[in-house]
């Protein structure tokens, strides 16, 4: 019987700053059993601390335990790497503790991507994903693939390092409702607009909901290249994705009535 372990509530995680025993003191995780919450805070630590070569060793226990591949990604993998994204950001962290902590996510992924793909539903959807030209980080995306994947959609990911035309023929070739732009890199944020600007050049902006994530990006940078829909996690991402295939789907891509719609969900 899998557990019911709520990870939706689960953001307020500015004890990350500091250290697991700080971690530990606070309420987090406190609907599982004490010891699949003391694996959690540990998971935690060591995506934030990069120390790779145990990661599997968190994952294989809480899977016996009965924790969803869903949970372990939504949860603990999510916090994780949500505090180094907010490290990178500070300029607490470099390329080379991200990559340290990627490497973390990625050994956990071998095990988890196909249970993740097994929980796959009907398809509601398809969505075209990338990291943008120039940057060739997809840790992050990679766990919006699976997670999208698992909630139904078909998903078609271009890699990293991709070019605004690869998109275009993308959305021709694939007909996607949902565009999703990555990057981690401030020196290739501003491709995300360079290929937005393109599909809109190219006539497709009505046809696709564009969704933009990453560590630089945030709700004003989504604003100010017109995108869609800004995704600070994976959750928020399969949310938002459901809802444009979903409540939304009458509305075209650019609308501001979609975007007002999107960012709203946030404050439910």
């Amino acid at each position: 019987m899998p557990l019911d372990i709520d990870t939706e509530i689960e953001f307020n995680i500015e004890d990350l700053q500091y250290d697991i025993e700080q971690s530990r003191a606070t309420d987090r995780w406190n609907d599982a059993p004490d010891n699949v919450k003391d694996i959690f805070h540990e998971l935690e630590w060591n995506i934030i601390e990069g120390e790779f070569h145990e990661t599997t060793d968190f994952i294989n226990p809480l899977l016996e335990s009965g924790v969803s591949a869903r949970t372990l990604i939504s949860g603990p993998m999510s916090t994780g790497i949500a505090e180094v994204g907010r490290r990178f950001k500070m300029d607490e962290y470099f390329l080379p503790e991200v990559m340290m902590s990627a490497k973390c996510m990625q050994a956990a992924l071998v095990i988890i991507k196909p249970l993740i793909i097994a929980e796959k539903a009907e398809s509601v959807g398809t969505c075209v994903i990338g990291t943008i030209q120039g940057d060739l980080h997809d840790i992050g995306k990679n766990i919006v693939s699976m997670m999208l994947e698992a909630a139904g959609f078909d998903v078609v990911d271009l890699g990293v390092s991709t070019p605004p035309e690869t998109f275009i023929e993308a959305i021709r070739e694939h007909k996607p409702q949902i565009v999703g732009f990555s990057a981690l890199l401030t020196t290739t944020m501003n491709m995300q607009w360079e290929t937005l600007k393109l599909i809109t050049a190219e006539g497709l902006r009505d046809d696709v909901k564009v969704m933009v994530g990453g560590a630089p990006i945030s709700q004003v940078w989504a604003d100010k290249i017109g995108a869609d829909a800004y995704c600070a996690d994976a959750l928020i991402a399969v949310d938002k994705a459901k809802a444009c295939v979903g409540d939304f789907k009458d509305l075209v891509g650019g609308a501001p009535e979609l975007r007002d719609n999107l960012l709203a969900m946030e404050s439910e």
